[in-house]
């Protein structure tokens, strides 16, 4: 099964890229999916790769990030595809090319380090999340290792597909609107 047209949400972590990643996929009638969530899985389910991964912070693998496109060619089924947070750094670019031949367009959510750090320890704060990959340890060590790939991921992103850089310190409807007016006409 081949991939639909995908667009890419990109940005730091707490950046809002889940947030609106499912929004846009709502708007579109598409499907968003979460290496992130998808790893956490994996890792609660035993699988010691995953979870050594999310323990560390660490970067995803180009192996791991093959094996997430993999799934979701063979689960899931979409009009259009949102990637949210992936791909997660130029090494992934590749592998995204390579087992999508398709359309794909980017947007990087842009929102200082600052605003971000605190996103995340509200969300740990909340009730509602239960991420390991949230504590304190992880998640700096997780800000540091993306905040660090971020350019060079949307240069090597950009030298294939479309990137557009979009504001993340304004409201969550403002912010998918924007997303939505990047589109190509096609897409909307």
């Amino acid at each position: 099964m081949t991939l639909p047209p995908i667009i890419a949400v990109l940005g730091v972590p707490g950046a809002g890229k889940s947030t609106q990643a499912k929004e846009v996929a709502r708007s579109l009638g598409g499907t968003a999916v979460s290496v992130g969530d998808w790893l956490r899985a994996l890792a609660a389910a035993g699988d010691e790769d995953a979870r050594s991964t999310v323990a560390s912070g660490s970067a995803i693998t180009p192996a791991q990030y093959e094996r997430f496109l993999r799934h979701v060619r063979e689960q899931v089924s979409a009009k259009v595809l949102v990637l949210d947070g992936s791909p997660r750094d130029e090494r992934h670019v590749p592998v995204l090319a390579d087992g999508h031949p398709g359309r794909v367009f980017g947007v990087l959510l842009q929102l200082p380090t600052t605003v971000a750090e605190s996103r995340i320890r509200v969300r740990k704060d909340s009730a509602s999340s239960d991420r390991p990959d949230d504590s304190d340890e992880v998640a700096a060590h997780r800000m540091a290792l993306q905040t660090a790939a971020l350019a060079r991921l949307a240069e090597s992103f950009e030298a294939r597909w479309p990137l557009v850089t979009i504001d993340a310190t304004e409201d969550e409807p403002l912010v998918t609107r924007r997303i939505l007016e990047s589109l190509p006409e096609d897409w909307a």
